[in-house]
């Protein structure tokens, strides 16, 4: 039920900051490229998450 909750919060999130970007930079962006920036997005933040997750082993420098 725990990630099935932060998949969704991040599904949301990312789909709110693609729109937000997509307004803020590209005014007249298709609505397939939003959703292509919001996966990006999405992909970003497990990407982040795997990274943070593998250098609490002690392996920073």
């Amino acid at each position: 039920m725990k990630n099935a909750r932060i998949i969704l919060i991040r599904l949301i999130l990312s789909a709110v900051f693609a729109v937000i970007i997509s307004r803020l930079f590209f005014a007249n962006m298709s609505v397939v490229k939003v959703v292509g920036l919001g996966a990006t997005l999405f992909g970003f933040a497990y990407l982040f998450e795997y990274v943070r997750k593998r250098n609490q082993g002690g392996n920073a420098p």
